[in-house]
């Protein structure tokens, strides 16, 4: 029976865990400490593990690797429009009127009418009823109707970027990575709403999130299951490693490389000449050994080569609900 790895911080995430030492990996955490360390005197635990993370961060910035994918879903909620609301001209509250808005709110976008810009709600007061919007309302005073959807969202805060999406609801795979500007062009106003076909990249969240735009605006609860490329976090405790499939002897060469550099005439292990010298030595071999894991990684999922259907998005085609209800 095979183990499913799960992070703590992102339930609806499975993936490689950086909590748990992968069979393909050598060393943890506490064993790269010290193998680093064995190279310069003036490198304690805390300056090396400072150099083993940045270049592990070195090479997860190199290569979408496939063992920083995981698969998740994220969900959106059914459209709310009880009772009316009351917006003024350059300000933020919403008062609500015969509502019912809860803290659940928070995060989701507040639209009065298509003519204004989705906001997204950072604060509610269920006492008094009202809503914080991110940003002043920028239209005409106005009481009356209302809609709250939830238009931008997010993945967690590892995602780096998207692999694929899909709606689980209709059955048919998602345009990711889409400009906004084609969205743009497409319903400036916004006026779609329904069942979600694209995902268009937007600003990051105020916390540095990878956030995007479902479109058409969905008004009913619909779930997307998708797959995404992650940031690892750093490693802290002894028993942390690389993941799965990411060779920690290449992310110790590279450390040493660097250890060696620190204070080179405090080492008292080498002369600095030497220190230097062995250094660039072990940056010729990190740079060598990191082609090599591409390559070994170009084997466990394709990138550098494309076949015309990854790149093929057939949205609402033949083999969804969509396509066979309406053949």
């Amino acid at each position: 029976m095979p183990v499913v790895l799960t992070s703590p911080l992102f339930p609806f995430q499975v993936g490689s865990s950086p909590y748990s030492q992968a069979f393909s990996v050598q060393s943890n955490f506490g064993t790269m400490l010290r193998e680093v360390t064995n190279w310069n005197s003036n490198v304690d635990s805390e300056v090396a593990g400072r150099m083993v993370n940045n270049r592990m961060r070195q090479i997860i910035d190199r290569r979408s690797w496939y063992a920083t994918k995981v698969r998740g879903v994220a969900n959106v909620p059914n459209i709310q429009t009880t009772g009316t609301c009351t917006v003024t001209y350059n300000s933020n509250i919403v008062q609500g009127i015969g509502t019912a808005w809860t803290p659940a709110l928070v995060g989701l976008q507040f639209r009065q009418t298509f003519t204004q810009p989705y906001q997204t709600i950072v604060f509610v007061n269920p006492g008094l009823q009202q809503l914080t919007l991110d940003t002043p309302y920028p239209g005409p005073s106005f009481s009356g109707a209302y809609y709250i959807l939830e238009v931008y969202i997010s993945f967690g805060a590892n995602v780096k970027r998207l692999k694929w999406a899909s709606n689980a609801l209709f059955g048919w795979p998602l345009e990711i990575g889409v400009p906004v500007q084609v969205l743009e062009a497409r319903d400036q106003w916004r006026a779609s709403m329904g069942w979600a076909t694209t995902m268009a990249t937007r600003p990051p969240t105020p916390d540095g999130q990878f956030q995007v735009e479902v479109w058409p605006s969905p008004y009913a609860a619909q779930t997307f299951p998708f797959e995404a490329y992650t940031q690892p976090p750093n490693m802290i405790l002894d028993s942390d490693s690389p993941q799965a499939w990411i060779r920690s002897d290449l992310v110790v060469t590279g450390a040493i490389a660097d250890a060696l550099q620190y204070r080179p005439k405090q080492n008292t292990y080498y002369d600095p000449m030497t220190a230097i010298t062995v250094a660039a030595n072990k940056e010729k071999q990190f740079e060598k050994d990191l082609l090599e894991m591409e390559n070994a990684d170009e084997g466990l999922e394709q990138q550098a080569v494309q076949w015309d259907y990854n790149d093929e998005v057939n949205v609402g085609g033949d083999n969804s609900l969509w396509g066979q209800m309406h053949r």
